[in-house]
């Protein structure tokens, strides 16, 4: 691109105007010709690796998400504690729909198994991936206080038989951003007396 600069020559004693002069700025287009070519390197760099590795892209932008959301909460909620909502009762297809909610799976429903709940990580599910044990937090429409008390990482499709144990009144499960990897916590409710409520 070339930018044309009309210059009125006009004497300093102040003769008539003279032929108006163009100028080119060679500074402009070589600073646009580098952005571009910037810009194009970063979006083909970005779509190779996303082809040659999809579970790295997906990590890192997962985990810049995760990090986005804790940090906005912290600076612009820092008194309110992340708030949950259970749904309904299901298996794929229920978790499937993506709606916000963490489903309750019936195919976890094994003694000494807590009911767990369930959404995917794209699906409001990474929230969790942020907290913490001891992190607090509400279940929507519900007035308790819970706390995380326990944590367990198993690989994705594994074993329900690897989560017998874990204490608690219920579970939350999603999944870790381009990791075989679902992370399993653990709630319970807070004491009223320790909460000092």
């Amino acid at each position: 691109m070339t930018v044309d600069v009309a210059v009125d020559r006009t004497a300093a004693n102040g003769d008539e105007p003279g032929e108006p002069v163009t100028r080119r700025h060679p500074r402009r287009r070589i600073g646009l010709l580098s952005t571009s070519i910037l810009l194009v390197g970063l979006g083909a760099s970005f779509l190779s690796a996303s082809v040659l590795a999809p579970d790295a892209v997906d990590r890192v932008t997962g985990d810049v998400k995760v990090s986005v959301l804790k940090t906005f909460h912290e600076v612009f909620a820092p008194d309110e504690l992340p708030v949950i909502r259970l749904g309904v009762e299901g298996g794929m297809v229920e978790l499937d729909r993506c709606d916000g909610t963490f489903t309750e799976m019936v195919s976890y429903r094994i003694d000494d198994v807590l009911p767990l709940f369930a959404a995917h990580n794209n699906c409001g599910g990474d929230v969790i991936l942020g907290w913490e044990l001891g992190q607090r937090v509400t279940i929507e429409g519900s007035d308790v206080i819970y706390e995380v008390v326990e944590e367990r990482h198993t690989p994705k499709w594994s074993n329900v038989e690897e989560l017998t144990g874990m204490t608690g009144e219920f579970m939350v499960q999603t999944c870790f951003y381009g990791e075989n990897k679902m992370r399993f916590l653990s709630l319970a409710p807070v004491d009223p007396a320790a909460s000092g409520s």
